[in-house]
């Protein structure tokens, strides 16, 4: 049985308002421990401070102090990147509450994981779309760690379309109760921003989903082939830039087991690896190792990409001889501010 985790807020928390935005500063902490400190901007997005503060005043000032630093702004904008996330534990703990207060009602609507029966929700909602290309829930988890962990920030208007089984690239389906098909957006984006709050962790929290087959006579097995495939598909969406993971000798063994599972034609010996349930199942549980090691592969190309974003957005404030902001040491026009170099 879980233990209810009871969380005291600060009085001190509030709401900054500047430069025509806003940000939710949140103080919290649990009974004996020392308070966390979190800063929800205006599309929901959470930094949680790796530090844990003695006080909460302590905590107050180093949220104003970080805003103030990097301007609200560009502390909203690029709030996901630059987190310092919370751990593992803390994603559970705000799970586990049993009378969830605003924190955790916000939380829970942006990157709460979903619950047992919001799963199964998505999933009838999925298996009755009137299209015959559309996903299922386990394609779609593969799917949605594709984006999560690959080379590139996919926008969702070019990849919800695929979810759905549309051709036309619409963001909904093209039928169905508005409430119902806004629901099932909320659920999609809500599984979707979870496994990047997973695989954003000091140690990365990964649980991809897939269900069991029963074999008569054999048992229950492990079945992650629709997964794989929905992974595939993920890539699908800019092969060209998965090769130089795919073209490296080590990435591609760290692929191998996503390939033999998901793609047709992988290897000319793939009917041979696959051919039993064992052999299926064995290679389903390479996959959680895999996606570690794939993130980490990428983790310094998407932190390039970001730190680069961040500043072209402070262009104005930063001059070409100056030393970069992302703190490499090197003048910003020979390093963020160089449009055709990543570092």
């Amino acid at each position: 049985m879980t233990e209810d985790v009871e969380l005291i807020d600060s009085p001190l928390a509030r709401t900054y308002s500047a430069e025509g935005h806003s940000v939710s500063i949140e103080i919290y902490r649990s009974p004996g421990s020392p308070w966390v400190l979190e800063v929800v901007d205006e599309l929901g997005t959470s930094t949680v401070w790796d530090e844990e503060f003695e006080t909460d005043e302590a905590a107050l000032e180093a949220a104003l102090a970080a805003i103030e630093e990097e301007g609200i702004a560009s502390f909203v904008t690029h709030a996901r990147q630059a987190a310092k996330e919370a751990e593992p534990e803390l994603l559970r703990k705000l799970s586990a509450v049993a009378s969830p207060s605003p924190l955790d009602d916000r939380f829970n609507t942006m990157i709460g994981p979903l619950s047992d029966e919001e799963l199964q929700e998505l999933d009838r909602f999925l298996l009755d779309l009137d299209a015959e290309e559309s996903m299922t829930l386990d394609m779609l988890d593969g799917f949605l760690h594709a984006l999560a962990i690959g080379p590139e920030t996919v926008m969702p208007s070019r990849w919800l379309p695929k979810v759905w089984g549309q051709g036309d690239g619409g963001m909904l389906p093209s039928a169905g109760d508005e409430k119902q098909l806004e629901r099932a957006l909320g659920l999609v984006m809500r599984h979707f921003n979870s496994i990047v709050f997973g695989f954003g962790q000091r140690r990365p929290f990964v649980e991809p989903l897939w269900g069991t087959t029963r074999y008569d006579g054999l048992g229950e097995f492990e079945d992650a082939e629709m997964w794989a495939h929905g992974f595939c598909e993920g890539m699908n969406l800019d092969r060209a830039a998965w090769q130089p993971l795919l073209g490296d000798p080590q990435g591609a063994r760290w692929y191998r087991p996503i390939g033999l599972l998901g793609e047709d034609g992988f290897s000319p010996d793939q009917d041979e690896l696959t051919a039993t349930p064992e052999q299926r199942q064995a290679l389903a549980r390479e996959i959680e190792g895999s996606l570690k090691t794939i993130h980490a592969y990428w983790l310094p190309l998407r932190s390039a990409v970001a730190e680069r974003e961040q500043a072209r957005r402070m262009g104005k404030k930063v001059g070409r001889n100056e030393p970069c902001p992302c703190g490499s040491g090197k003048k910003f026009k020979k390093c963020c501010g160089a449009a055709s170099e990543l570092h």
